[in-house]
């Protein structure tokens, strides 16, 4: 296994280490005044954006990485 592929798979897993600890934080509970935030339309729109767009990414990434031995 070369120095590069090392060096990608050591990157693929920082970042998957980074989004797991973004997950974990947003799904643990916070104080009561974060749960009543009514959020409004605009911030609705933007967080369903955010997460169509990684869903519609995931499987690209996922046969990249796969392509490259990751």
């Amino acid at each position: 296994m070369s120095i590069y592929r090392i060096a990608r798979a050591l990157l693929f897993f920082r970042q998957l280490e980074k989004e797991a600890e973004t997950v974990i934080n947003v799904l643990q509970p916070g104080p009561l005044g974060i749960i009543e935030h009514k959020f409004t339309a605009q911030e609705i729109r933007q967080a369903q954006a955010t997460v169509c767009k990684a869903v519609e990414n995931w499987p690209r990434h996922s046969k990249l990485d796969h392509a490259n031995g990751v």
